[in-house]
Order: structure tokens, then sequence, then C-alpha cells
């Protein structure tokens, strides 16, 4: 399985039509706030510039004393490191696409520039995996925001409201804590639940991986290319990621170890002999094409990164469970805050940096916290790529 809806991409051009539906959604939730979001932000339905939010009434009282109260609290520090990990891990990857966006030249690498894939149905999210992405969000917001809940009444702190929102395209869900309560609770406390959230979506990533690396749960039907080497023998052929390889010579292909098989045996691996063979693909629409691919003497490789392909809807979902999770948990982690007439929304590491901030340097921490915040929504706004995403594992 793949990267995110945070993955590392090559940088598309926008198409003409991909713009103007862009455009049109922008235009049309400008219009829906300038006419109904003013003045309406407190009540059960609240409309934000390029924001929904539904508050459906779910509270939470303090737990009292107990072995349950016990296991949260002891989850509460287990997701800090968690949330510290998933922060390093998103700095290292939007730095990296960064470097390869804006600072390495074309031809060396620059090409291969990475991005945020924002989720557009019909633009970045091919309708037939609506579904998909509905199911994989629904789990993936109810157990972030479940993981808040739990964790802030184990901390005593009681749980007002919660809701579901979308936020820039981005189907959501929240929790409204107790302020007062949340802001007199101890630092580590408030780490506690700011992260709690993320921890939730990091296990089942890796729940969800678990299962389809110790359980199939479908068979493969076929190679997957993930990558070509530019100049190869199968550069030279056409073949492409995304295509699929279902023959080789006639014989079908359905793992990585019938691949195998075939190219020791028609003479792929022996880097002394000349080979010249035809390759069946899959292309992504579903048309099937024949590749003629000649690998010369001095190589053992015809230059392609593959993995195995499964075409069940079972296999999808879990892809996207993964993907999603995992998604959702990096993007959460990274401190953002976008400012708002009157209000600013904060992801969970926006909150981390302005709490930890205020807490080592007082308000001028407070407001360092908050800059981090903008300069890295910044960063990210800059990297967002419009492609759209592959849920097929």
């Amino acid at each position: 399985m793949e990267g995110p809806s945070f993955r590392i991409v090559g940088v598309p051009v926008l198409a003409g039509i991909e713009i103007a539906v862009a455009a049109g959604i922008a235009l049309a939730w400008i219009a829906l706030y300038l006419i109904y979001g003013r003045g309406r932000r407190e009540g059960r339905v609240s409309i934000l510039p390029f924001g929904i939010i539904v508050r459906i009434g779910v509270t939470g009282e303090p737990l009292g004393e107990g072995r349950l109260r016990g296991v949260l609290r002891l989850y509460g520090y287990l997701a800090i490191a968690v949330m510290m990990a998933a922060l390093a891990l998103f700095y290292y990857l939007a730095l990296q696409a960064a470097k390869a966006k804006f600072l390495v030249p074309p031809g060396e690498g620059g090409e291969a520039a990475g991005g945020f894939i924002p989720l557009i149905p019909g633009v970045t999210i091919p309708w037939e995996d609506l579904v998909y992405v509905a199911v994989a969000l629904g789990v993936g917001v109810v157990a972030h925001e479940l993981g808040h809940a739990v964790v802030a009444v184990a901390e005593g702190i009681r749980v007002k409201n919660a809701g579901i929102a979308i936020l820039l395209f981005i189907p959501a869900a929240f929790v409204e804590l107790d302020e007062e309560q949340l802001m007199k609770a101890r630092l580590v406390s408030r780490l506690k639940v700011f992260s709690a959230g993320v921890t939730a979506n990091i296990l089942i990533a890796l729940l969800t991986l678990l299962i389809a690396m110790t359980a199939p749960v479908a068979e493969p039907s076929g190679v997957k290319i993930l990558g070509v080497e530019e100049g190869s023998p199968a550069d030279a052929a056409g073949l492409g990621p995304g295509m699929v390889i279902v023959e080789v010579n006639g014989e079908p292909v359905k793992s990585l170890e019938d691949l195998r098989r075939i190219f020791e045996k028609i003479g792929v691996t022996d880097p002394a002999s000349n080979v010249e063979f035809t390759v069946r693909v899959k292309k992504e629409g579903g048309e099937l094409l024949d590749l003629k691919v000649v690998k010369e003497a001095g190589r053992s490789t015809i230059g392609v990164r593959v993995a195995e392909f499964y075409d069940s809807p079972l296999a999808t979902i879990m892809n996207a469970l993964f993907l999603l999770n995992l998604g959702v948990a990096l993007v959460n982690a990274a401190p953002l805050l976008l400012p708002l007439p009157g209000a600013a929304i904060m992801s969970d590491g926006g909150h981390v940096a302005v709490h930890v901030g205020e807490r080592l340097l007082g308000p001028s921490g407070r407001l360092l916290g908050a800059g981090l915040g903008v300069a890295t929504l910044i960063l990210v706004l800059g990297l967002v790529t419009i492609e759209p995403i592959d849920l097929t594992p």
C-alpha cells in the first residue's frame, strides 16, 4: 500500500475542466457563506468560509476513579509519543516534497515533486471510488474524535458537544470540550487530549495493514506498475505507472511470483541474454494493450517497480482505510492554523504548538505557535497537487 490523501506524487498540469470545477465549487461556497454564514456560528448549523459545521448534541462527563480511567490515561501518554512521531514524519515528507518541487532543477528529479491531494469528488476522487472514501473517512473521523473525547473525560474535562463538518472539501468530525476545564488542566493533560485523535487514526492504519499482511482479503489478479526507470527497456516499450501486467508471452500473470517465474524462464534475469517478449497490460480504463519489450544483454531487469494488484472491493476498502487514516493522522499532527474573521480553525498539531509555546514563553510563545501554524498552512497550500487518488491496492 502506498502513501495517503497525503502522498508523494508527480506534479500534473491542471486540465481546464479541473480548474473550472474547482472555481465553481469555490464560488458556490463563497455565495453560500455571504448569504447564510454571517453571524451564524453558534447554532446547530454554522457556515464558515469553505466550511460547514453541524453539531449533534452528544455530551460526556468526566470519569470517576477506576480501571478504565487509568487505562485511558496511560493511552494518553502513548498518544503524545505517537503525535510527535507523526509530526516528524509530516515535516520530513513535506520538506522532501518542497525540495523536489522548488529547489531541484527539472531533469534532476525536480519533476518528481510531491504534494497534498485535496479530496474533491469527481476531480481527485473518481466517482466510482466515492463510496470507499466515504466509508474510510467515516471510520477515521469518528475514531479520531472518539479518541479526543475518551481521553478528555479521563483527564477530568467535560465534552460539551460533538458534530460533523466539511472544511476545505474534507469531511471531518469534532468534539467541543469545556474550555474552562481544558485551560485549567495540566499541560500534559491537554497534550494527551490533542494527541489522542491522531493516535486513533495511526492505530487503525496499522491494524488495517496488519490484517492485510497476515490474512489476505483477496487473491491478486495481476502485477501493477508503480514506476518506470527513464531510458529502460520498459520505458522504450511504452510501459507506464498505473498499468497492470496480466500476461507475458501469452502466459497469465496474477502475482509477483508468476512474473518472476516467467522472466527467469525467458531469460530476462540473465544479464548475458538478449530477450524480446510481449507484455499484455490493462490500462486504468480497463483497455488491454500488447507491448513489445526488448531487453538487451548487460541488464537483468526491464526497469520497473511493481506490486501485486487486487481488483476486489474488500481490498480497495482496506487500502482506503490505510491510506486515508494515515493521511488524516499526518495532516492533523501538523501545526496548521487557518485564520478566519473573528475565529480560527486549528489542527491538533496547531493546538499543541500554541499551548506548548504559551507554557514556555507566555503570550509571545502563543503567537509564535500561531505563526508556525500559519507558515505550515502556507507550505501545505504551496504543495497542493490535483491528481486522481488511486485506491486500488
